[in-house]
This record gives structure tokens, sequence and C-alpha cells, in this order.
């Protein structure tokens, strides 16, 4: 039987009514040669179409929240935390759904980690 790869690496992916954008983010991740990581997308309530969308995009975890607060910045954090209590990687990467990442990112993310085992969080600058 063959031994299934540990995921390695989680891309925890918030979005509330991104729906213009986040065919793009995602698909900027399923592009990387990469390939051991999986895609987890947290949906707040979208009412735009955003949930159409990532229904017919394969290979995600979808979580759809059920309340919501006045404060959208708690309800980020709240959603990324739903997302990490599912994710199985040994590092936690976070996208937002209007934003995307580099070709290598995730190898290199991966290969720092592997190299540097004493770091514990990497923080990059935006490429505006």
């Amino acid at each position: 039987m063959k031994k299934k790869n540990k995921i390695e690496i989680s891309v925890l992916i918030t979005n509330f009514n991104n729906q213009k954008f986040l065919k793009d983010s995602i698909h900027s991740l399923k592009k990387h040669k990469f390939k051991n990581f999986e895609i987890i997308v947290i949906d707040d309530q979208s009412k735009d179409g955003s949930l159409k969308l990532l229904k017919q995009i394969k290979n995600i975890k979808l979580i759809k929240t059920k309340t919501k607060t006045k404060f959208p910045s708690y309800n980020q954090m709240r959603a990324y935390f739903k997302g990490y209590k599912k994710s199985k990687g040994k590092i936690i990467c976070f996208l937002d759904s209007d934003d995307f990442f580099e070709k290598k990112k995730l190898e290199f993310i991966h290969d720092y980690f592997k190299k540097n085992k004493e770091v514990q969080i990497v923080f990059d600058k935006p490429i505006i």
C-alpha cells in the first residue's frame, strides 16, 4: 500500500464578497510546483456568488461561518482560527482572497523552515 504524503503546508484563505478576485487567488496556489499543501477557504457569509464559485473549484476545503459580528477584523481572525483547527500542515500560511502568492513562494517557505528549524514565524513584505 502506497503511503500518502503528509501535508507540509496549509494555506488559509478568508473570504467575504471577493468573488472577482477569488479564482485568481486560488489559481496562484495551484500553479506551484510544490504540491504538498492544502487550501482551506473560510467564507464569511458572502452574498456575491463566492460560494457558487468555490463549490466548482476542486481540491479545496470549504468552511462556511455561521455567525458574524459588526467588527470585520474580528470576523477575519475568527475565520482564520476555524481554518487553523481544520488544517493538517506543519506550516500555516495566510492569504487574503483578493491577493496571490508568487510562483515559488510555497517551495521557498517550505525550504526555509526545513533549513532553519529554530524559526517559528516568518513575515514578508507585500509587492505593490
